[in-house]
């Protein structure tokens, strides 16, 4: 289901200009998976609609602020009376005067609803005009859940997500996971007769990385870059970390191997009067809210993704998912790093552009927004 939401999403023949999303819960993998495709029909001019709940604990804090970051029309949903659990999972694609795509089933905006659950969907298929009537009609049965309204539905803000946290409605996504490690975890008693039940193999979820087109073999780099026009720049959050004059091995210049990423080091920054701790500032107060997995076991390290807006020199490369990596092995000593934001599918173009001697700054996501961060080179 998450293949086909992306596909639709990012479809041209026909291009869907209403798209609504409604899922009783939501994770933040899930979201993130399918961001890209959703920014992309919003730049289209697409009217995008997400409506979530959040009941029984089963969506995070961090989904719901990656969807606020999206910027587009989204509500949640909940009852404040109990046992009136917000259930509905409806997937709706609309284009004007073609058609319409209609998705009724069981698969929540999660890993599992949208990748390794076994679930059950009907998919819908109204041709225009030939069908309109019909679509009116069976729109007009579904339009409580893609529209709702009164005291139960608010506009989803980053001060809603602010007192929902605050207030124990939304757990994060570590309070999740550890709630269902809890009840999965085998009973240690004695007389309990072993499950008939056997594994059956399931395809896990696309690794979570932004695709992007290969260029031609030596690409001329001015010809993929586009100028950005004062007016065009972002509207930059908190500077959170700067680095002057850019050695090669961060750059992708050095001889021999090159490392693959920029050391995230002490570097002389200060934050409130005092030099920031390397070996803590990235992962936990910069970093700290992103989902970590474990990457490497020898020495073990961990990682995590998220999208960075990036700008090179003055101009836009748009923006990336890119992965920064953690080694707590490497806390000892005081000039050692321990993080490292690796350029993935930007080393080439970080390589050609020569880097050397450069300022690398660092911002928080633009205000009200979780992502993406900032990079400028300049």
């Amino acid at each position: 289901m998450g293949e086909i939401i992306k596909d639709l999403l990012s479809s041209q023949k026909p291009s869907y200009d209403k798209v609504w999303l409604v899922s009783a819960f939501a994770n933040a993998q899930a979201i993130q998976r399918i961001a890209p495709n959703i920014l992309e029909a919003k730049a289209r001019g697409a009217n995008v609609n997400i409506v979530v709940g959040f009941d029984v604990n089963s969506t995070s804090a961090e989904a719901l602020k990656r969807i606020n970051s999206l910027g587009v029309n989204s509500i949640l949903v909940h009852n404040a009376r109990g046992g009136h659990t917000f259930h509905p999972k409806i997937y709706l694609f609309e284009s004007a005067g073609k058609g319409a795509e209609v998705f009724v089933g069981s698969s929540n905006l999660t890993d599992g609803g949208l990748y390794t659950n076994y679930e059950a969907s009907t998919r819908t298929t109204f041709e225009f005009p030939i069908d309109s009537g019909e679509y009116a009609r069976f729109f007009a049965s579904l339009e409580a859940y893609l529209k709702p309204a009164g005291s139960t539905a608010q506009i989803l803000t980053s001060e809603l997500i602010e007192i929902l946290v605050k207030r124990g409605d939304v757990p994060t996504e570590k309070e999740i996971r550890e709630s269902q490690a809890k009840t999965l975890k085998p009973k240690k008693k004695t007389g309990i007769p072993k499950s008939p039940f056997g594994v059956e193999k399931i395809k896990r979820p696309p690794i979570l990385r932004k695709h992007v087109k290969k260029p031609s073999a030596k690409p001329k780099v001015s010809i993929a870059i586009m100028p950005v026009q004062a007016s065009s720049m972002p509207k930059f959050g908190e500077l959170l970390w700067q680095k002057t004059k850019l050695p090669a091995s961060d750059v992708q210049r050095q001889k021999g191997n090159v490392t693959g990423g920029l050391r995230l080091v002490q570097s002389g920054w200060k934050v409130s009067g005092n030099f920031i701790d390397q070996t803590t500032y990235f992962r936990n107060d910069i970093f700290g809210h992103l989902i970590w997995s474990a990457w490497k076991t020898k020495p073990f390290s961990e990682k995590a993704e998220t999208g960075f807006d990036v700008y090179l020199l003055g101009e836009s490369y748009g923006v990336h998912q890119l992965m920064i990596s953690h080694k707590p092995s490497g806390e000892a000593g005081q000039h050692n790093y321990t993080t490292i934001l690796h350029w993935g599918d930007l080393a080439e173009t970080i390589r050609e552009l020569n880097l050397i001697g450069k300022t690398f700054n660092l911002y928080s996501p633009p205000p009200d927004q979780v992502e993406p961060f900032i990079i400028e080179v300049k």
